[in-house]
Protein backbone atom coordinates (compact mmCIF):
# COMPACT_ATOMS: atom_id res chain seq x y z
CA UNK A 1 0.00 0.00 0.00
CA UNK A 2 1.39 3.38 -0.94
CA UNK A 3 1.73 6.17 1.55
CA UNK A 4 -0.92 8.19 -0.27
CA UNK A 5 -3.52 5.40 -0.16
CA UNK A 6 -2.68 4.66 3.48
CA UNK A 7 -3.21 8.35 4.25
CA UNK A 8 -6.59 8.37 2.51
CA UNK A 9 -7.60 5.19 4.35
CA UNK A 10 -6.69 6.83 7.66
CA UNK A 11 -8.54 10.04 6.77
CA UNK A 12 -11.62 8.06 5.73
CA UNK A 13 -11.56 6.17 9.03
CA UNK A 14 -11.06 9.35 11.04
CA UNK A 15 -13.74 11.14 9.06
CA UNK A 16 -16.28 8.50 10.02
CA UNK A 17 -15.14 8.67 13.63
CA UNK A 18 -15.16 12.47 13.75
CA UNK A 19 -18.70 12.64 12.45
CA UNK A 20 -19.70 9.86 14.80
CA UNK A 21 -22.50 7.37 14.56
CA UNK A 22 -26.02 8.58 13.91
CA UNK A 23 -28.46 8.72 16.80
CA UNK A 24 -30.19 5.41 17.46
CA UNK A 25 -33.97 5.16 17.23
CA UNK A 26 -34.37 4.98 21.02
CA UNK A 27 -32.11 7.93 21.84
CA UNK A 28 -33.79 10.89 23.55
CA UNK A 29 -32.85 14.57 23.52
CA UNK A 30 -33.73 16.31 26.77
CA UNK A 31 -31.14 19.06 26.32
CA UNK A 32 -31.76 20.78 22.99
CA UNK A 33 -35.32 19.93 22.07
CA UNK A 34 -36.92 23.14 23.36
CA UNK A 35 -36.45 26.57 21.80
CA UNK A 36 -35.34 29.21 24.32
CA UNK A 37 -38.58 31.20 23.89
CA UNK A 38 -40.95 28.23 24.26
CA UNK A 39 -43.70 28.71 26.80
CA UNK A 40 -45.26 26.14 29.10
CA UNK A 41 -46.90 23.29 27.19
CA UNK A 42 -49.29 21.68 29.64
CA UNK A 43 -51.26 24.63 31.05
CA UNK A 44 -54.73 23.40 32.03
CA UNK A 45 -53.56 19.81 32.46
CA UNK A 46 -52.55 18.01 35.63
CA UNK A 47 -49.29 16.23 36.32
CA UNK A 48 -51.14 12.89 36.39
CA UNK A 49 -52.52 13.51 32.89
CA UNK A 50 -49.00 14.01 31.53
CA UNK A 51 -47.08 11.48 33.62
CA UNK A 52 -48.83 8.63 35.43
CA UNK A 53 -46.67 7.94 38.49
CA UNK A 54 -47.84 4.31 38.51
CA UNK A 55 -46.33 3.86 35.02
CA UNK A 56 -42.82 4.93 36.07
CA UNK A 57 -40.52 2.06 35.30
CA UNK A 58 -37.17 3.66 36.08
CA UNK A 59 -35.83 6.80 37.73
CA UNK A 60 -32.25 7.74 36.88
CA UNK A 61 -31.00 10.09 39.59
CA UNK A 62 -28.61 12.72 38.20
CA UNK A 63 -28.38 15.10 41.14
CA UNK A 64 -29.45 15.04 44.76
CA UNK A 65 -28.48 17.77 47.21
CA UNK A 66 -29.66 15.91 50.28
CA UNK A 67 -28.09 14.17 53.23
CA UNK A 68 -30.00 10.93 52.75
CA UNK A 69 -29.33 7.75 50.81
CA UNK A 70 -29.89 7.35 47.07
CA UNK A 71 -32.75 4.91 47.76
CA UNK A 72 -34.59 7.58 49.75
CA UNK A 73 -33.92 10.23 47.11
CA UNK A 74 -35.35 7.93 44.43
CA UNK A 75 -38.36 7.15 46.61
CA UNK A 76 -38.87 10.88 47.23
CA UNK A 77 -38.96 11.61 43.49
CA UNK A 78 -41.57 8.90 43.00
CA UNK A 79 -43.52 10.25 46.00
CA UNK A 80 -43.40 13.81 44.62
CA UNK A 81 -44.79 12.70 41.28
CA UNK A 82 -47.51 10.54 42.84
CA UNK A 83 -48.54 13.32 45.26
CA UNK A 84 -48.64 15.86 42.41
CA UNK A 85 -50.99 13.83 40.19
CA UNK A 86 -53.83 16.32 40.76
CA UNK A 87 -51.65 19.44 40.59
CA UNK A 88 -52.16 21.72 37.60
CA UNK A 89 -49.19 22.88 35.58
CA UNK A 90 -48.33 26.54 36.09
CA UNK A 91 -48.94 29.15 33.43
CA UNK A 92 -45.33 30.29 33.43
CA UNK A 93 -42.26 29.18 31.53
CA UNK A 94 -39.88 26.77 33.20
CA UNK A 95 -36.52 28.14 34.25
CA UNK A 96 -33.96 28.15 31.42
CA UNK A 97 -31.71 25.92 33.50
CA UNK A 98 -34.04 22.91 33.57
CA UNK A 99 -31.83 19.82 33.80
CA UNK A 100 -28.55 21.68 33.99
CA UNK A 101 -26.38 19.89 36.50
CA UNK A 102 -25.05 22.15 39.18
CA UNK A 103 -27.97 24.60 39.15
CA UNK A 104 -28.09 25.91 42.70
CA UNK A 105 -31.90 26.01 42.93
CA UNK A 106 -32.59 22.34 42.26
CA UNK A 107 -32.51 19.68 44.92
CA UNK A 108 -33.16 16.74 42.59
CA UNK A 109 -32.59 16.18 38.90
CA UNK A 110 -33.52 12.91 37.24
CA UNK A 111 -34.56 11.15 34.08
CA UNK A 112 -37.90 9.34 34.29
CA UNK A 113 -38.67 6.37 32.01
CA UNK A 114 -42.20 4.98 31.85
CA UNK A 115 -43.36 1.47 30.99
CA UNK A 116 -44.43 2.58 27.50
CA UNK A 117 -40.96 4.02 26.80
CA UNK A 118 -41.75 7.71 27.34
CA UNK A 119 -38.83 9.68 28.77
CA UNK A 120 -39.04 12.84 30.89
CA UNK A 121 -36.50 15.11 32.49
CA UNK A 122 -37.40 16.01 36.08
CA UNK A 123 -36.07 18.70 38.36
CA UNK A 124 -37.36 19.83 41.75
CA UNK A 125 -36.30 22.38 44.30
CA UNK A 126 -37.75 25.08 46.46
CA UNK A 127 -41.49 25.22 45.94
CA UNK A 128 -41.81 23.74 42.46
CA UNK A 129 -40.84 20.90 40.17
CA UNK A 130 -40.61 20.75 36.39
CA UNK A 131 -40.92 18.10 33.70
CA UNK A 132 -39.56 18.08 30.17
CA UNK A 133 -40.80 15.53 27.63
CA UNK A 134 -38.62 14.09 24.91
CA UNK A 135 -40.49 16.17 22.32
CA UNK A 136 -39.45 19.38 24.12
CA UNK A 137 -42.70 20.16 25.90
CA UNK A 138 -42.10 21.51 29.40
CA UNK A 139 -44.09 22.52 32.42
CA UNK A 140 -43.73 23.22 36.12
CA UNK A 141 -46.00 22.58 39.08
CA UNK A 142 -46.11 23.52 42.75
CA UNK A 143 -44.71 20.91 45.12
CA UNK A 144 -47.15 19.60 47.70
CA UNK A 145 -46.35 20.65 51.23
CA UNK A 146 -45.07 17.78 53.37
CA UNK A 147 -47.49 16.40 55.95
CA UNK A 148 -46.76 17.57 59.52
Amino acid sequence: MSRASAGWTLLAALGGWAVGPAAAAGDVDLAKSTPANAGPAWVGRTVGEVLDAAAIERVVLLKALTSTTADRDLANIRRILAAAAGEAFLDEPPPPTLLRLGHADSTWEAVIVTADGAVFGFTAGGERACLRAADGRTGCFVLARPSP
